[in-house]
C-alpha cells in the first residue's frame, strides 16, 4: 500500500469513527470543557494559517506603463521573454519564490506573474511553495530565441498529503489569456 493509499484510509475511517463517537462524546463533556475544546480546536486552525502564509512577500506591483508593456507581449529588440504567471485556486495566498537563472528571485500568488527580458538561449526556471514543507519544488528549461516571448504557468498540484510545484509552458491562446489576467510584480532580484 502507497503512503497516500494509507493516509487516505486512516482519514476516511477517522472520519467514520468520528461521526459515530462525535455526538456521544460531545454529550459526556460538560458545557465548559466542549467551550475549551472549541477555543483551542480555532486557535490550532488560525495558527496555521498564519504560519502558511508568514512566509509571504508584498511584491511591489509594475506602474500601469510597465503592465501595459508586459501585456503587449513583444520581447525588445534582441533578447526574448519569460512571463511566469500563477493563477489557480490551491494555497492561492500562499507565496511561491521564483528563481530565474540562479540569479533572479521574486514571489508570486495567484493572479499575479512575473516577467524577465533575457538573452537568446536556454535558461532555467525553479519555483518552490515559500513554506514548502511538504511540497515538491518544479524546474523547467526555458529555450528562447530573439524575440521570442515564452509564458510559463506556475502552479501548485494537490494531492493528499503533499504538493508540487508544477511548471508548464503555455501555447499561444492560453499564454494570451494568462498573462492578461494577472497583475505584473516587479522581481525582488532583477534578473542580470
Amino acid at each position: 500500500m502507497s503512503k497516500n493509499a494509507f493516509w487516505v484510509t486512516m482519514i476516511f475511517a477517522a472520519a467514520i469513527i468520528g461521526a459515530f463517537l462525535g455526538p456521544a462524546l460531545a454529550q459526556s463533556l460538560s458545557t465548559g470543557a466542549m467551550m475549551t475544546f472549541s477555543i483551542v480546536t480555532l486557535v490550532a486552525i488560525a495558527g496555521l494559517i498564519v504560519w502558511s502564509l508568514s512566509s509571504n512577500k508584498s511584491g511591489k506591483k509594475a506602474d500601469t506603463a510597465a503592465l501595459a508593456d508586459a501585456r503587449a507581449m513583444r520581447a525588445p529588440e534582441g533578447k526574448a521573454r519569460i512571463y511566469v504567471t500563477r493563477r489557480g485556486f490551491v494555497a492561492a495566498l500562499q507565496g511561491m519564490n521564483v528563481i530565474l537563472d540562479d540569479t533572479a528571485r521574486g514571489q508570486i500568488k495567484s493572479g499575479q506573474m512575473l516577467m524577465a527580458d533575457v538573452a537568446p538561449g536556454t535558461h532555467r526556471l525553479h519555483a518552490a511553495m515559500a513554506k514548502g514543507i511538504m511540497a515538491n519544488a518544479g524546474t523547467i528549461e526555458i529555450e528562447v530565441g530573439a524575440g521570442e516571448v515564452a509564458v510559463i504557468d506556475a502552479m501548485f498540484e494537490m494531492s493528499a498529503l503533499k504538493g508540487d510545484a508544477k511548471l508548464t509552458r503555455l501555447a499561444d491562446a492560453k499564454a494570451r489569456e494568462n498573462v492578461n489576467a494577472t497583475r505584473l510584480i516587479l522581481w525582488e532580484v532583477a534578473p542580470a
